[in-house]
């Protein structure tokens, strides 16, 4: 099963209290990268490709979609949350 993500630098658009300022924008690939690399480690990806800000991540079956998508969320709901946005949620590719 093959996924989609896409995710984005913050913008001013998404500054409020929780978010109170911009990260540096030299710092955007450091943490996408970062990501990444978290997103890879979980037992149940078995590939990801990057193609700029879209991540096709594969994982070994459609009954291990609730566990990365809970992954993804917890990953940008906590230590990224002020560094990365999701461009649009989780999308299957057929």
């Amino acid at each position: 099963m093959q996924y989609q993500l896409s995710i984005r630098k913050i913008t001013e658009l998404d500054i409020n209290v929780n978010r109170p300022f911009l990260p540096e924008d030299e710092d955007y690939e450091m943490y996408l990268s970062a990501f990444i690399e978290d997103i890879e480690n979980l037992d149940y990806v078995t590939e990801l490709n990057q193609n700029g800000s879209c991540l096709l991540i594969t994982i070994g079956s459609e009954a291990e979609f609730e566990l990365l998508h809970s992954a993804v969320k917890k990953l940008l709901n906590k230590q990224f949350y002020d560094k990365l946005d999701v461009g649009s949620g989780l999308r299957k590719i057929e």
